[in-house]
């Protein structure tokens, strides 16, 4: 999947601001308005394909948990659906009731002779960037941009100018997400999930 640097974003954002550079204090708050924004992208969809997991072994408890934390795996922002077997395989495999507290997914109909383990679909935590990252998700690159430039603007009293900014940044969301819902309609991994975008048309 493609991606771009920080330093991409940051002179998108210069370049949009028309600043010959900005200043230590508005360095930060760029970088902070990146992660929010980066976060608020993140939660429009549950099917990002860079942060959506299909069928990952993941070990249960006795006592029927799993963990959002596992060894040498990703961590677990959110899960999806917990199966007893691989799923999408030729056979079908037997689906987990569950419910998610601070422990992690409580496995509801596990029974005695079950392995130990279990196989799960589940949306991968958003990392944070800081101004070295080199992994800026190209899907989200564009409307962080110009969220981002809406925030700046927004912090210097321009607010028409911010809300017009903050138009261009939704269409380039907007965009992306329908992409997600073209892949879904075809693609029975997601058919339980919905975008923002789908949401707000119903």
């Amino acid at each position: 999947m493609q991606i771009k640097t920080y330093s991409d974003l940051y002179n998108l954002v210069t370049a949009l601001s028309g600043v010959g550079s900005f200043t230590a204090e508005e360095k930060l708050n760029i970088l902070q308005f990146v992660n929010r924004r980066a976060f608020e992208a993140y939660r429009t969809s549950p099917s990002w394909p860079r942060y959506a997991v299909i069928g990952e072994e993941r070990t249960v408890s006795s006592t029927g948990v799993v963990s959002y934390a596992e060894s040498s795996l990703d961590d677990i922002s959110d899960f999806q659906r917990i199966y007893r077997t691989q799923p999408f395989n030729r056979n079908s495999a037997l689906e987990y009731e569950f419910y998610v507290d601070s422990n992690g997914a409580n496995v509801l109909n596990l029974i005695a002779n079950d392995s130990g383990k279990v196989f799960v679909n589940y949306q991968k935590e958003l990392p944070t960037f800081t101004e070295a990252s080199t992994d800026i998700p190209y899907e989200f690159f564009f409307f962080l941009a110009h969220a981002v430039y809406a925030d700046f603007l927004r912090m210097d009293g321009q607010h028409t100018k911010a809300l017009q900014e903050e138009g261009v940044a939704g269409t380039y969301l907007a965009l992306e997400l329908e992409k997600i819902d073209l892949r879904s309609n075809n693609n029975t991994i997601n058919k339980k999930f919905s975008t923002y975008v789908n949401r707000q048309a119903r």
